[in-house]
């Protein structure tokens, strides 16, 4: 069985050695961000080709010698491990976790919460220019802007995260047209641990964006591309405290607004399902402030006069000397490095313009690009009360509790379309002629009636029926109250008229005829019709001086039309004939 050897927290420095003589050795992610891996008899000189980068993530080495030592050293600062070694057996268990020798199912992989009372520089690498900053102060982060045209603050998050995950903040600010304030997930670097301009999802609630408090711009990213960004929405307003959300699926990403330490449910959700940013990619969040104007889309990029980058945006409205920021050119490089930041341009014409010191490289990817005017702002910030985000596995899983008893308490909570929360409480059971409880045991039930109920239309659920006492009623056709019976008068019907069985049953109603009776007391044989008003729907023969009355019974009954009376007559004059019918009133 493989064994645990210890922890080991490794320096950017040095190599350490930490593990030798094994035949299997398996690397276990306590930390965030990437190491250096050597294997062999002999730790080689710093910078040989034979030194091989590797991301935190469960790593297994096999095949190894009694000689070999596993060394390894951190890429950028320090990263602990835990060690897994042995000398037979796989290795590579689903779900194991080396820590805790035992196998896991987690639903949350990683989580962080930053209530901004510890330094900055723990939790985020912090990029400031130009007189923007980001401070705290009493458990906020102020992001201020400062007045000058294209000042910058950026704030990465050292911890990665996988999608499906959810980040929330609570956010108060002030707004300015010349100012950017974005918060975003992007797509990481495997390796380096730094953005790769690849695929992002966040929003903009910046006076670019918008100067309106309660309205913002979200966006998503796939491939490079540039950020297709949403027009203005609505959102509570951030003019004071509420929380903002970001939560990317592998098949949709969502952005939700909320008040700030409320029981109601999200204010304001909106979701979208094209270029959303690729769920097999690594991502950090990063906050931004930009003083700058609205973007404008790049739509090529070739080589210019000097071997510069010449850009093509339409309409771009520049000044030869202005400053202008770049970001997401795919496949374009300065100089072998990404074009991105801030740069001083010389116009070529209403479309196209030229970023000075630039070397260009590589071929242009279209539809990427994006650049905006450095502009001032007046002094505008963003501040945050907090932060946190959490990646999470999707499961499927059976809920069960109690071991497989019902225990009291326990409960289910959904949420309606309409957003309010609802709690269904299944508890039971209770004894047999125990008292009821409002919650024990679940009641099932059906309609009480008199009569009958509103018709539903075809397709739909209709209640099952009982007497007002709760005696369920269970009948070939209708309830009791709503059945019929028709007697033969005395001396029975001698002549040809119509004789009224059932009067009309009222609008929408019609009368069914379930069973028949019929006697010829007379001397003279008839024929005798059944009549739905005038129309004939049942014809028999009846023989004269009958001593047994004759039955019919109908299986599929016969029906008038709505609202039409039921009639019977004889045809022949002279005949005795004594008329019973049964049946029930329905649509």
């Amino acid at each position: 069985m493989p064994s645990l050897t210890r922890q080991f927290t490794l320096s950017p420095d040095t190599y350490t050695a930490i593990a030798t003589g094994v035949a299997q050795c398996r690397i276990a992610p306590i930390g965030v961000g990437a190491f250096r891996l050597h294997v062999g008899s002999a730790l080689p000189a710093p910078g040989t080709p034979d030194h091989v980068a590797a991301r935190i993530e469960p790593l297994c080495l096999t095949g190894l010698g009694r000689s070999d030592i596993v060394y390894a050293r951190a890429e950028t600062e320090p990263v602990v491990i835990a060690v897994l070694t042995g000398s037979g057996g796989a290795l590579e268990l689903a779900g194991y976790d080396a820590l805790d020798d035992m196998l896991k199912v987690k639903s949350v992989q990683k989580k962080m919460r930053d209530s901004f009372t510890r330094p900055l520089a723990d939790l985020w690498q912090v990029t400031a220019a130009d007189g923007a900053s980001s401070t705290i102060a009493g458990g906020t982060l102020t992001i201020a802007s400062g007045t000058t045209a294209g000042a910058v603050v950026e704030l990465l998050l050292k911890d990665s995260f996988t999608i499906p995950f959810r980040a929330m903040a609570g956010v108060v600010n002030t707004r300015h047209a010349n100012n950017h304030q974005i918060l975003e997930a992007v797509s990481v670097d495997a390796l380096r641990g730094l953005p790769d301009g690849k695929h992002c999802f966040g929003i903009d609630i910046g006076g670019a964006a918008s100067t309106t408090a309660t309205l913002m711009r979200y966006f998503s990213q796939n491939g490079g591309l540039t950020p297709l960004e949403s027009a203005t929405v609505t959102i509570l307003t951030t003019a004071s405290a509420s929380i903002l959300e970001i939560e990317p699926f592998s098949d949709e990403a969502y952005v939700h607004s909320r008040a700030l330490d409320a029981t109601s449910g999200r204010a304001n959700s909106y979701v979208r399902h094209q270029q959303i940013p690729d769920p097999s990619a690594l991502y950090k969040l990063r906050l931004r402030s930009l003083n700058h104007a609205a973007w404008k889309a790049v739509t090529g990029a070739v080589a210019g006069t000097g071997g510069v980058i010449r850009l093509t945006v339409t309409a771009h409205g520049f000044s030869t000397g202005n400053l202008v920021w770049v970001e997401y050119l795919n496949g374009v490089t300065n100089a072998g490095a990404e074009p991105r930041g801030n740069f001083t341009v010389t116009v070529i014409d209403a479309n196209q313009i030229d970023l000075q010191g630039t070397v260009f490289g590589g071929s242009y990817v279209a539809g990427s690009g994006r650049v905006a005017l450095a502009a001032a702002p007046t002094a505008v910030s963003l501040q945050m009360s907090f932060i946190n985000c959490q990646d999470y596995a999707e499961l499927t899983a059976e809920i069960t509790a109690g071991r497989g008893q019902i225990v009291e308490g326990q409960a289910i909570a959904a949420r309606t379309v309409a957003g309010s929360v609802v709690t269904a409480t299944a508890v039971g059971p209770v004894a047999h002629d125990g008292a009821r409880g409002s919650t024990a045991p679940v009641i099932v039930a059906a309609r009480a009636v008199t009569a009958a109920y509103a018709s539903v239309a075809s397709g739909d659920v209709a209640d099952l029926i009982t007497t007002v006492q709760g005696v369920q009623v269970v009948r070939p056709w209708q309830i009791s109250e709503l059945e019929w019976s028709s007697a033969a008068a005395a001396g029975g019907i001698t002549n040809t008229s119509d004789v009224v069985l059932g009067a009309a049953a009222g609008g929408g109603l019609r009368r069914f005829v379930t069973a028949l009776q019929l006697k010829n007391a007379g001397t003279v044989a008839t024929e005798v019709v059944l009549k739905d008003g005038s129309t004939v729907i049942w014809r028999g023969h009846l023989a004269a001086s009958m001593t047994l009355s004759e039955s019919h019974q109908f299986a599929d009954p016969l029906r008038t039309t709505a609202n039409t009376a039921l009639n019977v007559a004889c045809i022949t004059t002279g005949a005795q004939v004594y008329v019973n019918a049964q049946g029930f009133i329905a649509p």
